[in-house]
């Protein structure tokens, strides 16, 4: 009953607190796993998220010649494939699945390096030009917190750049973020099925503005 009755608690506390104020919901490595394996996450590099991903790269081509890029859940690597090695001068794709990990480093790519981490604790050992939150971010258990967290390991003049599907509390996470950042771009993708994502590209407001 005990374990009943905490279950109901945080569920009531998550939709009634918690995603009202753009809190996310934090998933387990295991359950990431197991969702790779299960076939969960093959969408990710069909047609239906083509159209998110080519979006995501003009942004990522946009900000600048050769940008160094940090690309937060990465995943099984779809993004780096679509990178071309000519246009970026380095790729690191951070990720909690070691599921997901493995089928990024079997694609073989030469420009992208993988590697384990949790974004809520993980932090770069340098600063980035580009770093992507890749439909990852709503599961920090504070987006804004640790996109604001990330936006202290940008070079001077790089941005931010996340994409977000169009679910839940979606609204209340964009606007939890957007106090900590300046919203430089803006682009949406829309497939076939009618499912949107938004994509912003994001600076980070002065200290005291």
């Amino acid at each position: 009953m005990p374990n009943l009755l905490q279950r109901a608690w945080n569920f009531i506390h998550y939709r009634l607190i918690h995603a009202p104020r753009g809190g996310g919901k934090p998933v387990p490595a295991t359950a990431l796993d197991e969702e790779y394996r299960s076939g969960h996450w093959d969408h990710f590099t069909g047609p239906s998220e083509q159209a998110r991903h080519e979006q995501l790269v003009a942004l990522i081509y946009a900000h600048a010649p050769g940008p160094t890029l940090l690309d937060l859940g990465c995943g099984s690597g779809r993004l780096a494939a679509m990178l071309d090695p000519r246009r970026i001068s380095e790729h690191l794709g951070v990720d909690l699945s070691e599921e997901g990990l493995a089928r990024a480093r079997a694609l073989g790519l030469a420009h992208a390096r993988f590697e384990s981490g949790n974004f809520e604790t993980w932090r770069p050992a340098k600063p980035y030009d580009v770093i992507t939150f890749n439909e990852c971010l709503g599961y920090a258990r504070h987006p804004a917190v640790t996109a604001a967290a990330f936006g202290r390991h940008l070079t001077p003049g790089g941005v931010l750049i996340v994409s977000h599907f169009r679910w839940g509390n979606w609204r209340e996470i964009w606007r939890s973020v957007e106090k900590e950042f300046t919203v430089v771009a803006t682009a949406s993708a829309t497939n076939d099925q009618g499912q949107v994502w938004d994509l912003k590209v994001l600076r980070p407001r002065p200290p005291g503005a």
